[in-house]
């Protein structure tokens, strides 16, 4: 299962919105686009407020299918208000009308999802794309989440849980792994919809992520932990650390340099990294066919915030690695990070364009962004910035500019000595800031 496009109306930042994307079996000539090095990597880019997050929200409330309606996700205020102008809001209480943020109001989700063998339940039952339509009703302060579509055949593995159909999970940026001594997974797995559970913590901050230790020694199938073992090192591969698989008092061992470390005493980057990546590999073993290799499984993963705690050096090589690894896994992914886009190709990004009364459309730019520098990337379309550098830097630089070529020779070399080294100790840091 593969998301190929989505339409959003009225729903947070979007207004109206029309989003392709994109995956290994997507028609890149129709979508006008060369193909990427990497085709099955979307990254979501733009500012704070934008609607990254709203989108990875609308992906997989779409994805639920006719199940939607059931699933009882913890959702709030999803459905676009629009501001009124002061005037128009007086006029109307005088009147003794509503505003219109008070009055019923609606957002619509459509989506077109790209099937696969594994998410047929009997052969022949249905072959092709499979097409959502969620309306999300508001009146006043409650929402209603309906989907709003004649039943199709074809989303009956939906409403199965052990249905290695549909595959997809999203990770929001609050994601924590849960501590193994708390974690009752039984009580969890029974306890509601398994593809709500993979979706939640999009939606609710205190969803915690299902630790390693929890699952992996009890999967039983010998093939299947040896693809976990090593899908994890190959996940790990520029981290320093390897996994060695052994286990003291319940937590499993990372190695580096010689010296094993049980993950509860790794630093937040590699618990952060490490959490969602087990848990993440404990729902692709969950659904993955009998008989099929952990990485031919299908299916949408979402991550919010990918960079959050990643050393630069991982940024640069963690979406890479995880195309790489998990080459039939659609991601998509939100980012602020300049390396996150410079290890990328302009077609795997969607640029949020702020548009009127904090709305957001997005496109992609077709500027080439591979391989430049951090700086070069905040200075493209991507980010908008005009200088990487503090203000009074920038002023000082600008000013030793003038004065060189008004022929200042000294002010030529000093140029050249502060472009490449900072201001402390130059006498004027402090002044300016002060200033």
């Amino acid at each position: 299962m593969f998301i190929d496009r989505i339409s959003i109306n009225r729903f947070r930042t979007f207004r109206k919105a029309e989003v392709p994307f994109l995956h290994r079996d997507q028609n890149f000539e129709a979508l006008g686009i060369p193909e990427p090095k990497l085709p099955n990597v979307n990254l979501l880019l733009g500012n704070n407020g934008v609607g990254k997050t709203t989108l990875l929200k609308a992906i997989a409330i779409a994805a639920l299918g006719p199940a939607v309606s059931d699933v009882n996700l913890p959702i709030y205020r999803l459905v676009r208000r629009e501001a009124e102008k002061k005037g128009k809001a007086r006029e109307k209480a005088k009147a003794g009308k509503k505003s219109n943020v008070e009055q019923k109001d609606e957002a619509v989700i459509e989506a077109t999802f790209c099937t696969h063998e594994q998410d047929i339940k009997d052969a022949g039952l249905y072959v092709g794309p499979l097409e959502s339509h969620v309306t999300i009703t508001r009146m006043d302060d409650l929402e209603r989440v309906r989907w709003t579509r004649p039943e199709e055949k074809g989303w009956d593995p939906i409403f199965s849980a052990k249905s290695d159909a549909f595959f997809f999970v999203g990770y929001g940026s609050t994601r924590r792994v849960e501590s193994q001594d708390r974690l009752d997974l039984g009580a969890r797995l029974s306890s509601s919809f398994a593809r709500a559970q993979r979706i939640r913590s999009l939606f609710e901050d205190a969803y915690s992520l299902v630790p390693l230790s929890a699952w992996l020694p009890k999967l039983g199938n010998k093939g299947r932990t040896v693809q976990v073992h090593n899908l994890i090192n190959k996940l790990l591969a520029h981290t320093g650390y390897t996994f060695t698989g052994e286990q003291e008092l319940g937590e499993y061992l990372f190695e580096r340099d010689g010296l094993k470390v049980p993950f509860p005493a790794l630093s937040d980057g590699y618990r952060a990294y490490l959490g969602w990546i087990g848990d993440l590999l404990f729902h692709v073993t969950e659904t993955c066919p009998s008989g099929k290799k952990l990485t031919e499984n299908r299916g949408v993963v979402m991550v919010d915030e990918i960079d959050l705690h990643l050393h630069p050096k991982w940024q640069m090589t963690v979406l890479p690695t995880l195309a790489a690894e998990l080459p039939n896994i659609q991601f998509i992914v939100t980012s602020h990070s300049p390396l996150i886009v410079g290890s990328l190709e302009w077609m795997n990004i969607l640029f949020m364009e702020p548009g009127p009364g904090l709305s957001a459309v997005p496109k992609r730019i077709p500027s080439p962004v591979h391989g430049l520098d951090a700086d070069q990337v905040l200075l493209t379309e991507f980010f908008g910035l005009e200088s990487t550098r503090t203000s009074d830097k920038s002023r000082r630089l600008k000013r030793l500019t003038v004065e060189a070529r008004d022929g200042d020779p000294d002010a030529a070399l000093q140029l050249l000595a502060e472009m490449s080294r900072g201001s402390e100790g130059s006498g004027e840091t402090i002044a300016q800031n002060e200033g």
